[in-house]
Protein backbone atom coordinates (compact mmCIF):
# COMPACT_ATOMS: atom_id res chain seq x y z
CA UNK A 1 0.00 0.00 0.00
CA UNK A 2 1.51 3.36 -0.98
CA UNK A 3 2.50 5.94 1.58
CA UNK A 4 1.87 9.59 0.79
CA UNK A 5 3.88 12.32 2.54
CA UNK A 6 2.26 15.58 3.56
CA UNK A 7 3.53 18.78 5.15
CA UNK A 8 1.60 21.45 7.02
CA UNK A 9 2.85 24.89 6.07
CA UNK A 10 1.32 26.45 9.17
CA UNK A 11 3.05 24.38 11.87
CA UNK A 12 5.66 22.63 9.62
CA UNK A 13 4.51 19.18 10.75
CA UNK A 14 5.30 16.34 8.32
CA UNK A 15 3.16 13.21 8.32
CA UNK A 16 2.35 10.21 6.15
CA UNK A 17 -0.92 8.66 5.09
CA UNK A 18 -1.18 5.03 3.94
CA UNK A 19 -3.97 4.65 1.39
CA UNK A 20 -4.55 2.18 -1.42
CA UNK A 21 -4.16 3.63 -4.90
CA UNK A 22 -7.82 3.13 -5.79
CA UNK A 23 -9.01 4.86 -2.59
CA UNK A 24 -6.63 7.83 -2.79
CA UNK A 25 -8.31 11.05 -3.86
CA UNK A 26 -5.69 13.67 -4.59
CA UNK A 27 -8.24 16.45 -4.29
CA UNK A 28 -9.34 15.44 -0.78
CA UNK A 29 -7.87 17.69 1.91
CA UNK A 30 -5.82 15.96 4.61
CA UNK A 31 -6.02 17.18 8.21
CA UNK A 32 -2.79 18.01 9.98
CA UNK A 33 -2.47 15.76 13.05
CA UNK A 34 -0.83 18.56 15.07
CA UNK A 35 -2.98 21.66 14.39
CA UNK A 36 -6.05 19.75 13.10
CA UNK A 37 -6.60 21.95 10.05
CA UNK A 38 -6.60 20.98 6.37
CA UNK A 39 -6.07 24.55 5.13
CA UNK A 40 -2.29 24.67 4.74
CA UNK A 41 -1.55 20.98 4.12
CA UNK A 42 0.12 20.04 0.86
CA UNK A 43 1.56 16.83 -0.49
CA UNK A 44 5.31 16.58 -0.12
CA UNK A 45 6.89 14.95 -3.17
CA UNK A 46 10.13 13.19 -2.35
CA UNK A 47 12.34 11.61 -5.00
CA UNK A 48 13.02 7.89 -4.72
CA UNK A 49 16.27 6.96 -3.03
CA UNK A 50 18.66 5.22 -5.41
CA UNK A 51 22.00 4.25 -3.99
CA UNK A 52 24.92 3.34 -6.19
CA UNK A 53 27.69 1.97 -4.04
CA UNK A 54 31.13 0.63 -4.63
CA UNK A 55 31.31 -2.94 -5.84
CA UNK A 56 29.24 -2.77 -8.99
CA UNK A 57 30.89 -2.88 -12.38
CA UNK A 58 29.28 -1.60 -15.57
CA UNK A 59 27.81 -5.05 -16.31
CA UNK A 60 26.44 -5.57 -12.81
CA UNK A 61 29.22 -7.86 -11.62
CA UNK A 62 30.58 -7.60 -8.11
CA UNK A 63 33.99 -6.44 -9.26
CA UNK A 64 36.06 -5.89 -12.35
CA UNK A 65 38.55 -8.55 -11.19
CA UNK A 66 36.26 -11.34 -12.43
CA UNK A 67 36.06 -9.94 -15.97
CA UNK A 68 38.59 -11.43 -18.36
CA UNK A 69 39.70 -9.76 -21.56
CA UNK A 70 38.88 -11.47 -24.81
CA UNK A 71 41.61 -12.30 -27.35
CA UNK A 72 39.14 -12.28 -30.26
CA UNK A 73 40.52 -9.03 -31.62
CA UNK A 74 37.60 -6.99 -30.30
Amino acid sequence: MPTYDFICEKCEETFEVKVSIKDYDRYKKQNCPKCKTPDNVRRNFTPPAIKFGAGFFKDGYQSAKNVQQSNDGD
